[in-house]
């Protein structure tokens, strides 16, 4: 009976394992660098105003490795999107912003505790906080 020689055998499962260990680095490195372009948590929020509730800033960290932009941020506060009411501005990479929302006439902060939560638009990550005012 005939079979495939050694070194065959050999050279074939070498060709297999870096084609494996290839296709694999490959598939990790592009998951891994979409999924760790931004990452934003709350670290801080503050209430100021003559009622502690006039202006809320929140500030924002982004550890990822890509810059979250003020378009791409929509902020909740309460479960309402509060957006329109705050200054939208861009988180760098490894850094932090201020956020500074306004509350009007019609859309007060409750006294108390209010839920934040910020959502980045492309990689739909999600940061949460709590402010008291």
């Amino acid at each position: 009976m005939k079979g495939v020689s050694a070194i065959i055998a050999t050279i074939l499962m070498l060709i297999i394992t870096i084609g494996l260990a290839g296709t694999a680095y490959m598939y990790i490195s592009g998951v891994m660098t979409t999924r760790t372009a931004v990452t934003l948590s709350v670290s801080d929020v503050t209430c100021e105003g003559p009622a502690s509730g006039d202006d809320m800033n929140i500030i924002v960290f982004n550890d990822g490795t890509g810059t979250a932009a003020a378009a791409d941020l929509t902020i909740y506060i309460n479960g309402v999107d509060a957006s329109a009411q705050c200054t939208g501005v861009a988180v760098s990479p490894h850094s932090i912003a201020t956020q500074t929302c306004t509350e009007d006439a019609t859309d007060k902060f409750a006294s108390g505790a209010n839920e934040i939560r910020i959502v980045h638009g492309p990689t739909g990550n999600v940061a949460r906080g709590i402010a008291y005012c």
